[in-house]
């Protein structure tokens, strides 16, 4: 029963482990608008919500606002609705953005990809960080445990940091240092909070899916008018 224990079956990672992560958030979640977009919650209302905004937004040649007629296409959204759903959309994104800048690790946020994690890191990691990052690597994903420590058995603690120090001096290939660079990036990336990226995912989609809505409203509005225009739709009434 002891050796059944040690004995793990080394299981890859599903293919939505490996495509839905922290990186397919973070592309947003690092960037300058989903920063801004923290502000919503409490101060968008104040901006958008202002006396003065209906004048700004609601112009571009009275088109925005403009009522249907018979010589018109029909307006599909109000300018109320359409100031209803920037602020929910921009709302919705600055409370993914903060869950995501909470939850999210700062290995994740500091490196695009595993890759260049490694860059990094490869030149200044020590033994003994590698031996902190192997006891991540353990708890998240004990499947990948066995290959590296076949490798490497000083990663495992049962060695003195002396032992583990000299043998890290002989791999002038880097390969081990690679290998478990790459690993813990892998392992926080798909495997920690599971929870939060799903949050956060969902959070970002229904936000960019309200902020949409004006747009596509608005440049339906415009292909019926053009469609109209060159005779595809037939010609509007007099």
């Amino acid at each position: 029963m002891a050796s059944a224990g040690k004995e793990r079956k080394w299981l890859p990672e599903s293919w939505l482990q490996k495509t839905f992560n922290w990186r397919l958030v973070r592309g947003f979640g690092q960037s300058a608008p989903a920063t801004l977009s923290m502000s919503a919650p409490f101060i968008g209302y104040a901006i958008l919500y202002h006396v003065e905004i209906g004048n700004w937004l609601g112009g571009l040649g009275g088109f925005l606002d403009e009522k249907g007629s018979p010589q018109t296409c029909q307006q599909m959204i109000s300018f109320s609705m359409r100031l209803n759903l920037l602020y929910c959309g921009i709302f919705i994104l600055g409370i993914g953005t903060i869950v995501y800048r909470i939850f999210a690790p700062e290995e994740v946020k500091s490196a695009r990809t595993g890759s260049d994690y490694v860059v990094q890191n490869v030149d200044i990691v020590t033994a003994r960080n590698l031996r902190s990052m192997f006891v991540t690597i353990k708890s998240r994903r004990p499947e990948a445990v066995d290959g590296l420590l076949g490798r490497a058995p000083w990663l495992s603690r049962d060695k003195s940091l002396k032992t583990a120090s000299d043998a890290l001096k002989q791999d002038e290939s880097n390969h081990i240092k690679i290998d478990v660079l790459r690993s813990y990036y892998n392992a926080l990336d798909r495997h920690s909070a599971r929870w939060a990226v799903g949050s956060v995912a969902f959070l970002f989609f229904v936000g960019f899916g309200l902020l949409s809505i004006p747009g596509v409203a608005f440049s339906l509005r415009i292909l019926c008018t053009i469609g109209h225009d060159v005779g595809i739709l037939g010609s509007l009434p007099e």
